[in-house]
């Protein structure tokens, strides 16, 4: 008589949504369905039969392994025209210029024709510009994992770059960590809601008259210190405002929508699960290239002996620096961000009133509370939480 176990899925708070359970279910009995916020969770199914396999793959229910101290580089890209178009130093495109030139395919978020944020593989130079920029919503992965697999089998080299949750959902589907595949994550500072993403670009749309076909989180318009909120629209016209200075923008910086597991995230350390790490390095001293501070520079932490053999092929600038900078430089890579106390409060708002006049409520800094608090900056800074 074959042994049943019941099945088990994480807690709604602590789920990452990176879909390894659905994606390894043997009998496809595990379903992502879109909550009200906006977020996918797992859903089980008639289908099921109490394999347990769900409970095995799951990178919540499973207790991470430790590995040893990382190695910290200052890295930025050779090519100055790389880094202007990346969100800083161009690391990602070298990775992905050096997976490419193995013949190999790279995985990572890409904006699609509606302006939500989705996974995707790319297999030409000419097709990366889809994947540079930062994308702070959640990317929705599909059969993203099942693709690697395929690809893997098939002897190719694979690059995947996403948050540390979804490259640990990535092993525990594997149930290894084959040769071939290069991991990339990056201290992530948590994802935010598709639902509520959508909601903004409806939002454009309608006051624009016209179909936004493209988005800039945070551009680099006028150097380094300058991030902008970019949007393109069909037939000419952008819409550009600093990221501090606009609803969309507002909302990202006070981690408003992130998902609930972001404020409890497992992965906001030094532990990392990818091959290599890209953190910010905010804290670089001023007289440490000055000029390439404001092109774009990033920290690369190397976690492992495939990251480090690979890091030492690329057409990257790198200085050596401790980890110690890292940490104090990334607040993702020390502490996970505060539940903001008024999130539920903008969630059940969404819920009844019109989507411009809960943007217009939450998303508005008054001149007053600004200078009462010290400005953006100190309100951002209240919103994270030391461990």
């Amino acid at each position: 008589m074959t042994e049943t176990v019941k099945p088990q899925l994480a807690a709604h708070d602590r789920c990452t949504g990176c879909g390894a359970c659905a994606s390894g279910c043997p009998k496809g009995a595990i379903h992502m369905v879109r909550d009200k916020e906006g977020f996918l969770y797992p859903q089980i199914t008639d289908g099921c039969v109490s394999c347990g396999h769900c409970a095995h793959v799951c990178p919540v229910l499973k207790q991470r392994e430790v590995r040893g101290q990382s190695a910290v580089f200052a890295v930025w890209n050779e090519d100055s025209a790389v880094c202007a178009h990346s969100t800083a130093g161009g690391v990602f495109t070298a990775l992905a210029d050096y997976a490419l030139e193995c013949g190999g395919v790279v995985f990572g978020a890409a904006l699609d024709e509606k302006l939500q944020v989705r996974h995707m593989a790319v297999k030409n130079k000419e097709d990366l510009r889809l994947l540079r920029g930062a994308k702070p919503i959640q990317s929705e992965l599909g059969e993203t994992f099942q693709q690697v697999q395929l690809y893997l089998e098939q002897g190719r080299f694979v690059l995947f770059s996403g948050t540390p949750c979804q490259v640990d959902g990535l092993y525990r589907f594997l149930g290894e960590h084959p040769e071939k595949l290069l991991t990339c994550d990056f201290a992530c500072s948590g994802v935010g809601s598709p639902g509520v993403w959508a909601r903004f670009v409806e939002s454009m749309v309608y006051v624009k008259r016209r179909q936004a076909v493209d988005v800039r989180f945070c551009d680099k318009l006028k150097g380094e210190k300058d991030r902008r909120f970019r949007v393109w629209f069909e037939g000419g016209g952008t819409f550009d405002a600093p990221l501090g200075k606009c609803q969309p923008g507002r909302g990202i910086l006070r981690r408003l929508f992130l998902r609930p597991a972001c404020y409890h995230c497992a992965y906001a350390n030094v532990n990392r699960p990818g091959d290599l790490t890209m953190a910010l390095f905010r804290n670089a001293p001023k007289d440490f290239y000055p000029k390439q501070q404001k092109e774009g520079m990033s920290l690369l932490l190397i976690n492992t002996v495939k990251g480090a053999h690979i890091f030492d092929q690329l057409s990257l600038k790198r200085e050596l620096r401790t980890l110690e900078e890292a940490v104090a430089g990334d607040v993702a890579l020390r502490c996970a961000a505060a539940a903001p106390p008024d999130r539920q409060k903008f969630f059940e708002e969404l819920e009844r009133a019109p989507f411009r006049k809960v943007c217009d409520r939450f998303f508005s800094v008054r001149p007053y509370q600004a200078r009462k608090s010290g400005g953006l900056t100190a309100l951002k800074e209240k919103l994270w939480k030391k461990r």
